[in-house]
Parts: structure tokens; sequence; C-alpha cells
């Protein structure tokens, strides 16, 4: 894929997550009666609106970003439609239903890609066994049959999970492997095998191949699921990774280091490039459920606090934390894309 036909498929694609988070938010307004007075998608300028029965639909310049304006989000107001005087928890439904638009997004992208997948392969990569390499540690104890359903004290729970946790391993050391042989568990310990991979990565094994799942719903659905989890599992473990210092702010990417990736992504394949799709569904969700001012999780933050103490923090207040927090955010924006455009031009990036 061309660059310029990357750069558009990352704008459709960034349209597309954000009109179905602000639209999550909307439907489940207008469901609970709160009057939402426009519906825009991008920021900045706008370049199309048209005027309907109750909300103003916009289409603004900057293709990054949306919102869902509606009435009275940060202020008292006497109109019963308004936001802030509805009922916490429905409050803590419109607040939320962006991000489980964008769960769902990505959930509903994984089927299609792991639908896609069986079909050209025959079956759907299961953790099942299906042969040993005899010169693996795990050789001793594996055999054909056991199914594999953790490692390290994680669950596995698809081939994904096992694959995870394995790239953590820094090469000293021995693993726990737990599996499953004649409806008993057992567990053994293992030196994983070492792979050196073309750009000379040490890449690690346990040393076996699996078998394959017919393709049904279930094991559809299952699949499907499960990679999700493993998606939203990805997103906590980078976040935790800047929290203890393994990485830094400068390692975070904006806009340009995201058409970057899909790039180089897309030059691996149309279901590959599908599937990252749907990861960056999965986690701008997450990312927006967390507990930080202007995000959705800090408004449900507040409103959790509503809760507890049976009265709202002055809306006023809350609006200013939420302000703050937005010009904070919109830095960090600036910042990661600054490093961005950085690593480009010193080859750190592709496009």
């Amino acid at each position: 894929m061309s660059t310029f036909l990357t750069i558009i498929a990352a704008i459709i694609i960034f349209g597309i997550i954000i009109f179905v988070h602000e639209l999550g938010h909307f439907i489940t307004a207008r469901i609970f009666g709160v009057a939402v007075n426009e519906f825009a998608i991008g920021m900045g300028p706008v370049i199309y609106k048209k005027q309907g029965k109750k909300t103003l639909y916009s289409l603004r310049a900057i293709p990054m970003g949306g919102f869902c304006a509606m009435e009275a989000e940060d202020e008292e107001s006497p109109r019963p439609d308004a936001f802030t005087n509805k009922k916490p928890w429905q409050r803590m439904i419109i607040l939320a239903a962006g991000a489980g638009m964008n769960l769902i997004l990505g959930f509903l992208i994984v089927v299609i890609i792991v639908t896609a997948s069986a079909v050209q392969t025959g079956g759907i990569v299961s953790t099942t066994i299906e042969s040993v390499e005899a010169e693996s540690d795990a050789a001793r104890f594996l055999q054909p049959g056991d199914r594999i359903v953790g490692i390290n004290g994680t669950r596995v729970n698809i081939k994904r999970d096992l694959s995870f946790e394995l790239s953590m391993y820094d090469g000293t050391g021995e693993c726990e492997l737990k599996f499953r042989r004649d409806g008993e568990t057992y567990t053994e310990t293992f030196t994983p095998m070492e792979v050196t991979l073309e750009d000379g990565t040490p890449y690690y094994l346990v040393g076996f191949t699996v078998q394959q799942s017919p393709i049904n719903l279930w094991t559809v659905v299952r699949e499907s699921f499960y990679q999700t989890i493993w998606m939203v599992k990805l997103v906590f473990v980078s976040l935790g990774m800047l929290f203890t210092g393994e990485a830094g702010v400068s390692d975070m990417s904006g806009p340009v280091g995201v058409v970057s990736a899909m790039s180089t992504v897309a030059q691996t394949g149309l279901l590959d490039f599908i599937f990252f799709a749907g990861f960056l569904a999965v986690n701008i969700g997450v990312m927006n459920l967390l507990p930080l001012p202007a995000l959705d999780g800090g408004r449900i933050f507040f409103v959790l606090i509503e809760m507890i103490f049976r009265r709202p923090i002055p809306r006023e207040k809350e609006g200013y934390v939420h302000f703050i927090g937005f010009v904070l955010l919109i830095a960090l924006m600036l910042f990661v894309t600054w490093n961005d455009i950085v690593r480009l031009f010193t080859g750190g990036f592709n496009i």
C-alpha cells in the first residue's frame, strides 16, 4: 500500500472509530432523554453542517477527535433534558457508552479477521498440542493431545496469550507451564527454546505445534473474544511500563507514529492491517475509560464520587478540572506528535 493510500486509510479508520465512539454517547443520551446540541466528527473549523430536528450535525476540518455536545455537561441547568439533571447511573452509562462501542467495534473487526484467517487455513489455532519438538526442554513432559492452560501464573486461553508471555522472557531462568491431560491439570518447569530472528533479535518458544479447532460459531466467537481481551491486556501492560519506567513518554506515539505503524503493517497483508485497526479501536476505548480529567473515565470518576457522598462536586469546579485536563492532553498530543516528526526525519519511522 502506497504512502498516500495509507494516510487516506488511516484517516478513514480514525473517522470510523471516532464516529462509533461519539455514536455511543449520542444513542444513550437520546435513550435517557438528554438533549444533544451538536454531534461533530473532527475538530476545528466546520466544513459541513446540517441542522436536525434537535441536533446540529457537523463535519470539521481536522480529522482528529470529535464530540457529542450534550446540554449542560459541566454546569447546572433548570432544563429537565440537561445531562447534569439525569440520575448518576444514567450519566455513567452515557459516559461509558463511547468506549463500550469502541470495544464492540474492535471485537467485530476481530471476528472478521478470525473468520477470514480460519477459512484460509482450514481451522482456528488452538492451544492443544499436535506435536512436540524433540530438542525442546518441554519435550520431557509434553505430549500430543495436551492442552496448554497457563504459563508463569497467567491463564492461557488462546495461542496469543502464550506468545505474549514468552515475549517478556529475558532469556534467563525457567518458566512454569500448566497443561491438562485426560482431565487432570499438571504443572512443570522448562527452559524456553531460543530462536534468532532475521534482525538478530532472540525469540523464545516452548517448542511444539498446535492443532486447529473446527470452524463454527462457538470457536469463532470464543477466539475473537479472547483476542479482544488480549488487546485490552496489551494496553494495560504498555501503561504499566510507563509507570514503572520501562518505557518513557518519548516512546509514546501520536497520529504520525500510528500512521507509520499502519504503513508497516500494511506491507504484511490486508488482514494484518484490518487487525491493527481493531487494536486501535480497543486501544482508544480503553484509554478513554482511564480516570483522567477530560476523558470519559475522569467524568465517570466524578459521578462515582457523587454516588458515594450523595452530592455532586460543584459543576463549575468539575468543569475547571476537565478543562485543565484537556489542556494537558492537548500538550501531550503536541509533544508526542513532535516526537513522531523527529523520528520520521531521523529514520525512526517509515511512511
